[in-house]
């Protein structure tokens, strides 16, 4: 019976078949490409076909999250050791073939170093660093394999590759508003004082930069918004009518996206909305009459928690053609239970 695959395993063979992909492409004749050790790797004499083994050896942290709880999900940098186990393909020896598979992987590798990976629903960009690899190094790796005579090889760094916990932690709720109260006791209760949340700020997004970011705010009651903060059941609930006001390139393609949050399962994304294109390159608070608005629904109005909006847009970096999802600044909404 088949293991279950982890998301550190996905990650290894996602790297396998891009590169199967990248190498694979550009020549007549296929090399397989293999996960596992490179004396299992290694062909017997009756066999013909070119192999190019991924040995991953050493799994370190990422040094970035020192403090990551057991439910959150761990970064970890992985060494991978790659080798060539070309044939004899006369008038081409098995060495030569040997030096123009692994040129090939140190050219994809220098062409295409990031590359897109979705586990569990999350989405990961994972980057592909080469390293040196040293004669002590060679020597290490090599006297593990047995009688597996050496072939040239390449080592590489494969960070940041997940590894996401089967349970995941329950994220607590964002901040909607800040405030301050003086009490002459330490007794557990809500704060009677009133809150103010974050003001919106003119935001012209620098469309002159490839990777610029939307702009984003709601517009309720005839004002711009970054986090409201309602009581279930209230008027203010039942009249609501937001409605989206984005900026950037004007004429450019975006996409709503909410994410939410309960009590229990935590924060969850909810699939983007229609297509919407980009009507204003720059969201003034002063001129809000003016501004082209899209209406929007909340996620839900009938129990208490937390929704995150986004403007998303999709971008391919034209350095290495990876696509990346570029969101805006957030717009939090917070439904409560009004007190008694």
């Amino acid at each position: 019976m088949a293991l279950a695959p982890s998301s550190l395993a996905q990650v290894c063979r996602r790297l396998a078949d891009d590169l199967s992909e990248g190498i694979n492409g550009t020549t007549t004749t296929r090399i397989s490409v293999l996960l596992g050790t490179p004396a299992a790797a290694a062909p017997a004499d009756s066999d013909n076909d070119h192999r190019l083994n991924l040995f991953f050896f050493r799994f370190e942290a990422s040094g970035l999250q020192p403090d990551v709880l057991p439910g959150e999900t761990w970064l970890l940098r992985a060494h991978c050791l790659v080798t060539p186990f070309c044939v004899d393909e006369p008038p081409l020896s098995a060495g030569e073939n040997d030096l123009r598979a692994i040129g090939e992987v140190m050219r994809h590798f220098h062409e295409r170093p990031v590359f897109e990976i979705e586990v569990d629903g999350q989405a990961f960009l994972i980057q592909v660093v080469f390293l040196n690899l040293g004669l002590e190094q060679i020597n290490q790796l090599w006297s593990t394999q047995g009688d597996t005579a050496y072939r040239p090889s390449v080592l590489f760094e494969v960070s940041l590759a997940p590894v996401i916990p089967r349970r995941p932690a329950v994220q607590p709720p964002r901040v909607g508003a800040l405030g301050v109260e003086a009490s002459p006791g330490i007794a557990a209760r809500p704060p009677a004082g009133a809150a103010t949340p974050p003001p919106v700020p003119v935001m012209r997004p620098n469309t002159a930069a490839e990777q610029w970011t939307p702009g984003l705010c709601l517009v309720t009651g005839g004002a711009c918004h970054l986090s409201v903060s309602l009581a279930l059941g209230s008027a203010e609930l039942a009249g609501l009518a937001p409605a989206a006001w984005v900026a950037g390139a004007v004429g450019s393609e975006v996409r709503l996206r909410w994410e939410v949050w309960d009590s229990v399962t935590g924060w969850r994304s909810l699939p983007a909305g229609a297509p919407l294109l980009v009507q204003q390159d720059r969201i003034d608070p002063a001129a809000v009459a003016a501004a082209a608005l899209e209406p929007v629904a909340l996620p839900f109005n009938d129990r208490p928690g937390q929704a995150v909006l986004y403007a998303e847009r999709i971008h391919t970096r034209a350095a290495d053609r990876v696509r990346l999802t570029l969101r805006s600044n957030p717009v939090l909404v917070t439904l409560y239970e009004a007190a008694p």
